[in-house]
């Protein structure tokens, strides 16, 4: 689950429900671009890369539409 915080407060209308794969990719888009998530993601997962790329490319664009990202 990931809940959006801003000025110490959070914002229920935006909490997004996700598997330890979205966590897994959330947390590592704070520190890495999308090109290095992509490559930690083949590593963890072990899947290929295409589909990886289409998957990451679609939690991206909903985390953008939600709010909760931007790059």
């Amino acid at each position: 689950m990931i809940i959006p915080v801003s000025n110490n407060n959070v914002n229920f209308s935006k909490i997004f429900n996700t598997n330890e794969v979205g966590a897994f990719i959330f947390n590592n888009l704070k520190e890495h671009n999308k090109e290095e998530v992509l490559e930690l993601l083949a590593k963890e997962y072990n899947a290929p890369r295409d589909v990886l790329s289409n998957d990451l490319d679609e939690f991206i664009e909903e985390l953008k539409i939600r709010g909760i990202y931007s790059d």
